[in-house]
């Protein structure tokens, strides 16, 4: 038996399959589309399956009631707002399923097979489309009395005075979010329009006077969230992961340089990167999944 991650993001959405053991099976990248479109290419992806799915897990980017599933407010995927996607996507699959926020299913995964593995006590950042967070204690993610907890990427740290898909100004997502750091680039005078992180870096890479400035600014942004995870929750061990970390010695690295320089009371831990790469949201949904299926075996065996 096996079950199966699915990674909703803003862009793009990752399968990924493990077995009883944890191994991973089979992975996959389909671009975003609605729920709908997104039980059609599970499906597909399940039934190219080498083993029964017996569970899955979805990620959800914003935040989510754990109680009952239902998303409280998703700023990249707004269709979301107020639905229930594992209780559609369980009726479309079905089999049994559960969505997690975006922030936990990384450091789950990040916890348990990562850069953050063996220790009680770390905070993952996820640098993706959006900005997610995760605050592991003892193996255990600390979701908050709403399930809110960790949403790093709407604390305003910027200087640049754009207005959030969450609605605040200059949180750390306009300016260090995959897209908006095109966008941060395009008002500096890019010749694209339509350019990502990547691109981006690589202008960077090659001189882009305008490109560095927003890279810069995107390290400073980092780098006072790095100092607020500091202050008020004061992990053992932060992990920063996902596309736009990428590029460390552009967003990562200077980000902890900067936070250093501006620390003042704040005893800054140990910065790592993230070890599983731009699956570890689909990896750790797929923990998940696999937890369901533990638990209702024990329920069963219990009976």
């Amino acid at each position: 038996m096996s079950a199966l991650g699915i990674d909703y993001g803003g862009t793009h959405t990752k399968l990924l399959l493990v077995d009883d053991g944890g191994a991973v099976l089979a992975r996959e990248t389909v671009p975003t589309g609605t729920l709908a479109e997104l039980g059609g290419a599970a499906g597909r992806f399940i039934d190219a399956s080498p083993t029964p799915v017996r569970s899955f897990a979805v990620t959800v980017a914003g935040t989510l009631d754990p109680s009952n599933g239902v998303v409280g407010r998703s700023a990249n995927l707004p269709w979301l707002n107020g639905v229930a996607p594992a209780e559609l996507l369980s009726e479309q699959l079905a089999m049994p399923g559960v969505a997690v926020q975006d922030g936990e299913a990384g450091a789950i995964a990040e916890a348990r097979f990562g850069a953050g593995r063996g220790s009680g006590d770390v905070f993952v950042i996820v640098l993706g489309t959006g900005i997610a967070g995760a605050h592991v204690l003892k193996g255990s993610v600390h979701r908050g009395a709403h399930g809110g907890a960790g949403e790093i990427g709407h604390v305003p740290v910027a200087d640049n005075g754009v207005r959030c898909s969450c609605g605040q100004r200059g949180c750390l997502e306009t300016a260090i979010g995959g897209q908006q750091l095109g966008l941060r680039w395009s008002e500096r005078g890019a010749e694209r329009q339509d350019s990502n992180a990547r691109d981006v870096v690589e202008a960077a890479d090659a001189g882009d006077e305008a490109a560095v400035a927003v890279l810069d600014d995107a390290a400073r942004a980092l780098g006072r969230a790095i100092l607020n995870v500091s202050a008020v929750v004061d992990p053992a061990l932060i992990v920063v992961g996902g596309g736009v970390a990428r590029s460390p010695e552009w967003t990562v690295e200077p980000a902890v340089a900067h936070a250093r320089t501006e620390a003042t009371f704040h005893v800054l831990p140990e910065v790592k990167l993230a070890s599983l790469g731009v699956w570890a949201g689909a990896r750790g949904a797929a923990a998940v999944a696999a937890d369901v299926l533990a638990r209702a075996g024990a329920a069963v065996n219990r009976g």
